[in-house]
């Protein structure tokens, strides 16, 4: 196996950011395990170091706006952070363009040196990957399309401001739709996401290479703690409206009164969550933890009656697998990745998306079943031992980057051949 130098691009890093923080930290922890040279390009909140991995932060307008601003002037003389700001204080997303650009601007003398043998990106898809691609190949992971969180923002939006301005924020999709046609390859988690991301960018599915996630079953694990019972767990971003969290408060609603729902976010009073949660007089059954330690996310996971995973769509869907991985039962909806991660009646109980009287019903019947929540735990923790882990997704990654590299050097030689 050749030993690869890679630049590994993520333009929000930390864990704390949810699943493409995790699945950053995790890859490149494992790809260095196997021997390459890896350096990663983080922006805000910047990934978690991790040693003999060279780190460079790339710090951005969106981490000072309403952060840390001391003296903002100096920096907004600079063309491209004053635009950066000037986008961000009228409502849009400039973060995967002006990342992936300061990106090229660090990254070209060293690739005219011949420092990296390819580029990969997560979910960035910015212009500046483009101009990458004159020295290496550039390649990246694109957990879901973006398209979806629009629409389910629009579904559900309250008003005609909310929806201009959602639209406004998602603007940067006209970008991404460019610039993922002319990568040179691209990855994703799940069949489902495939699928989705053909559909969506309008490619084909066989350009798309399908790695799944993994979990850390060390860490991720039972913990022989009791469960407390009718005790229901969600573990989100509550903000993001294709989570579902919609359709699980209304299926609260028609849930007897004893049965409470944990919900793990930060959760602030304008947030979706905390007013939805008063307008369906729930405050008494709905509990918002803030932000939790992975510890403390294992604690909950572990005492939980049942974990409810009611997405729209996932691509993926790392809490429903964490969920089985520490052996709780999960209740699922049967949105784009979940039935890939979570064996409906095997390893846990599936039901359509959008749709609260399942839910409500799926609920009630497991609380009422102690030998079958057992069961699915169990099960549930086999299953993922056995597919998802992050020592095989780099195994798997590591293949298909030497398969594009080989690819592009033919490319290239092939054209030398003919000047």
């Amino acid at each position: 196996m050749e030993k690869l130098k890679i630049a590994f691009l993520t333009y929000r890093g930390n864990m704390r950011c949810g699943g493409q923080g995790i699945y950053s930290w995790y890859l490149v922890k494992e790809l260095e395990k196997l021997g390459h040279d890896i350096t990663v390009i983080t922006g805000p909140p910047y990934m978690d170091s991790l040693e003999k991995v060279k780190m460079k932060k790339m710090p951005s307008m969106y981490d000072m706006y309403g952060r840390r601003l001391p003296r903002p002037l100096s920096r907004l003389l600079n063309p491209l952070n004053f635009w950066e700001w000037v986008q961000i204080i009228s409502k849009g997303f400039p973060e995967p363009f002006s990342f992936t650009l300061r990106t090229y601007l660090y990254l070209r003398d060293r690739l005219t040196r011949g420092d990296f043998d390819l580029v990969h990106d997560n979910q960035s898809l910015g212009y500046g990957l483009l101009f990458l691609r004159r020295w290496v190949p550039v390649t990246a992971t694109v957990h879901h399309p973006m398209h979806i969180d629009r629409a389910a923002y629009l579904k559900q939006a309250r008003s005609t401001r909310e929806r201009i301005k959602m639209r406004r924020f998602y603007g940067f999709i006209n970008m991404q739709n460019r610039v993922i046609r002319r990568l040179d390859g691209l990855v994703t988690v799940s069949n489902a996401a495939k699928e989705a991301n053909a559909q969506s960018f309008r490619i084909p599915e066989d350009s798309i290479r399908v790695i799944y996630n993994g979990v850390d079953t060390t860490i991720f694990r039972p913990l022989n703690r009791k469960r407390v019972a009718n005790r229901l767990l969600l573990v989100t971003n509550t903000d993001d409206r294709k989570k579902g969290v919609l359709y699980l408060f209304q299926a609260m609603s028609m849930l007897p009164p004893e049965v409470k729902l944990t919900v793990v976010d930060d959760v602030k009073k304008r947030n979706y969550a905390y007013v939805l949660r008063k307008e369906m007089g729930l405050e008494d059954r709905i509990t918002f933890t803030g932000r939790l330690s992975t510890a403390e996310l294992v604690e909950q996971y572990n005492t939980a009656s049942i974990v409810v995973v009611p997405s729209v769509y996932e691509g993926f869907g790392l809490p429903a697998a964490e969920a089985s991985a520490c052996a709780a039962p999960v209740i699922a909806s049967s949105g784009g990745a979940l039935p890939e991660v979570v064996a409906d009646g095997e390893t846990g109980i599936l039901v359509p998306p959008m749709d609260p009287e399942a839910l409500s019903e799926a609920i009630k019947a497991l609380l009422a079943d102690s030998e079958l929540r057992d069961k699915l735990g169990r099960k549930g923790r086999e299953r993922v031992q056995r597919l998802f882990t992050w020592e095989k997704a780099a195994e798997e990654h590591t293949d298909y980057f030497q398969e594009v590299i080989d690819e592009y050097r033919r490319l290239q030689s092939a054209k030398d051949r003919r000047r």
